[in-house]
């Protein structure tokens, strides 16, 4: 991830009371159905879902888990997990090292992305200036030094939404959603990010 963090002493009035109010939603549904340790079940938490200045809908489909403890400048992390798979969406506060102001920069900014099969076009309608982004990445881990050499290959395809905070400009939100695997992602992954990303909503504040 290119750039810096922002810090606090920045920015301490709009997205950073999210972390705040992201942690006291995360302790009020800690309490309704939690399955797993500081996780919560996504199907406990309401259909949509308000941080802040900006809204979106909570993950499509089962096995969910909402982490219940934030690290900023992480606003919301969602895991899902399967056989040899793992999905998981996050909500980041991003400040990049070079201001991204409008469209054009917004592109060029996605364009230093290191993944590969790099997909970046417009998305109105979210209540900001957006873009939507799709890349591949692969790691391969080999074992040489045992009787019989092999590899892991973990393929990650990511989808996100790139925005600029409409009220902190200079501000990038990122919703990203990734698929792990072997082959990477699935069809009904995809579908699960598309439906996520689309529903992201901004409110613009005084």
């Amino acid at each position: 991830m290119r750039g810096r963090l922002f810090r606090r002493k920045k920015e301490p009035q709009s997205l950073w009371g999210c972390f705040t109010r992201g942690a006291v939603l995360a302790a009020a549904v800690a309490t309704v159905g939690c399955t797993h340790l500081m996780q919560t079940n996504a199907d406990d938490l309401p259909d949509r879902m308000h941080l802040s200045e900006f809204s979106f809908a909570r993950p499509e489909g089962s096995d969910w888990y909402l982490n219940n403890t934030i690290n900023p400048p992480t606003v919301i992390e969602f895991t899902k997990r399967g056989h040899q798979s793992e999905s998981q969406i996050l909500v980041i506060g991003y400040r990049p090292d070079e201001r991204v102001t409008n469209t054009d920069e917004l592109f060029e900014w996605a364009q230093g992305l290191p993944d590969t099969d790099k997909i970046v076009a417009l998305a109105p309608g979210h209540g900001a200036t957006c873009i939507r982004y799709h890349g591949r990445s692969t790691l391969t881990v080999n074992y040489a030094d045992t009787s019989k050499p092999s590899a892991d290959v973990m393929v990650t395809d990511e989808d996100s939404l790139e925005c600029i905070d409409p009220n902190q400009p200079g501000l990038m939100v990122r919703f990203i959603v990734t698929q792990r695997s072997a082959s990477g992602g699935t069809p009904a992954g995809a579908r699960s990010a598309e439906a996520f990303l689309s529903s992201v909503s901004f409110d613009q504040t005084d």
